[in-house]
């Protein structure tokens, strides 16, 4: 037998001698149940939802290099490509599908100017400019990530 659960108010009943009062405190236990119920459903899919997603973790490890690690429970396809943007040339371009994958850029040995990074894991992209700076040593600055001091930042998220 299916029974189909709704909102509405009680339909008082002909010759019924309780009041509307009377059952919707007798129904009220029942409803609070019912929407914790689904409350606790809905949390714990998001948490499932949540953990299959892929988690890109970026630092600057020092002040030449920016590390990656991306955990990718879905062994979806992770692509990772560097670029010059102010000769619009690849200076690499990786393409991987390991649960766990990590890469660590060293720009020492480049020209100063803009690059981005552009990784892509599944449907998600994420994009990391940065700024490469020529002098005694070379240096790089990323606006999107914290100073190399701080923990790993997570990125943002454009779909």
């Amino acid at each position: 037998m299916k029974r189909f659960l709704s909102l509405r108010p009680a339909q008082q009943l002909a010759g019924a001698t309780t009041s509307t009062r009377a059952q919707r405190l007798a129904s009220a236990p029942f409803l609070r149940a019912l929407l914790l119920g689904g409350l606790a459903v809905l949390g714990t899919a998001g948490t499932a939802l949540a953990q299959d997603a892929p988690a890109v973790k970026a630092k600057q490890a020092d002040a030449q290099c920016l590390s990656f690690t991306v955990e990718n429970p879905k062994l979806e396809k992770v692509r990772m490509d560097v670029l010059c943007l102010s000769h619009n040339t690849f200076l690499m371009s990786e393409v991987n599908r390991q649960a766990s994958y990590g890469s660590k850029l060293n720009f020492a040995g480049v020209p100063a100017g803009k690059y981005a990074v552009l990784l892509r894991v599944g449907r998600e992209r994420y994009r990391y400019n940065v700024q490469v700076q020529k002098g005694e040593q070379t240096t790089i600055s990323v606006p999107e990530l914290m100073p190399a001091q701080a923990p790993a930042a997570i990125a943002s998220v454009t779909r």
